[in-house]
């Protein structure tokens, strides 16, 4: 079923659309609107990896179902929020150069490009703000955490759980498609290895919990150890080892800047 663009197959993506929104939720306050976000965000993720696949295809037959059936579902969905929450309406423009972005890049064929990756994993980190302005519609005001106002800690942990995806996307690469290129390697080590100084910059100054800091530099020996172990063995880790490990890492980054 995967392979005819209903169901994506990968569990960074499972990952992606599960944890942004369950952030945005747990830093404002639950709302039962908010099931109705998340029907119209895992739909709408649902159309949007289908019609990448069909573009991909060159608009074969084939996969243009899962784009009519997910594609109706999510105006099915997007409509009663649009009508009870209309000022959401606002995050539109926010999306659709993204999603144009995207859409681009299927029709090329470059949706497993480095930009391509970026621009979803952005999306994805997107439903953090989102999921936490509808509390904030819905008369919820939240608490700011570490001493910091409740906005201005919900976007540091946006970036930090954005920065996280995206640094998968680097590590996934750097072990598969990417293995062998030292360069590739090095800029993807480097990067983890930025992000976690920031993290450890944040968590001296009261912001960031120590663990989160932890979890960072734990990313950066991760990158560099799994690829340097798979070029001493001359193969590549298993794609499913990869992807187990994954969901560790999400829970541990998680967990820890929620503490």
């Amino acid at each position: 079923m995967a392979s005819r663009g209903w169901v994506p197959n990968y569990h960074g993506a499972w990952a992606m659309i599960i944890v942004p929104p369950f952030v945005g939720t747990i830093l404002s306050s639950f709302h039962p609107h908010h099931l109705l976000l998340l029907a119209v965000w895992w739909i709408g993720y649902f159309a949007f990896f289908s019609t990448g696949q069909w573009l991909r295809s060159r608009r074969k037959v084939r996969y243009r179902k899962p784009v009519i059936v997910y594609g109706t579902l999510t105006c099915l969905a997007g409509i009663p929020l649009a009508f009870l929450v209309p000022e959401l309406i606002i995050w539109v423009p926010v999306f659709l150069p993204l999603i144009i972005i995207t859409a681009w890049q299927s029709i090329q064929r470059k949706d497993r490009s480095l930009l391509n990756d970026t621009v979803t994993v952005v999306a994805a980190g997107l439903l953090t703000p989102v999921a936490f302005h509808l509390a904030t519609l819905l008369g919820t005001v939240p608490q700011g955490r570490h001493g910091w106002e409740a906005w201005d800690w919900m976007w540091l942990a946006t970036a930090s759980i954005t920065a996280y995806f995206v640094g998968t996307a680097f590590y996934v690469k750097t072990n598969i498609r990417e293995r062998g290129n030292e360069g590739f390697f090095w800029l993807a080590v480097g990067y983890h290895a930025v992000f976690a100084t920031a993290a450890t910059v944040f968590a001296f100054m009261g912001v960031f919990p120590i663990l989160h800091a932890v979890v960072w530099w734990a990313l950066t020996a991760r990158t560099y150890a799994v690829s340097t172990y798979s070029a001493k063995i001359g193969r590549r880790v298993s794609v499913k080892a990869i992807g187990i490990w994954e969901i560790i890492t999400t829970v541990a980054v998680t967990g820890s800047l929620l503490m």
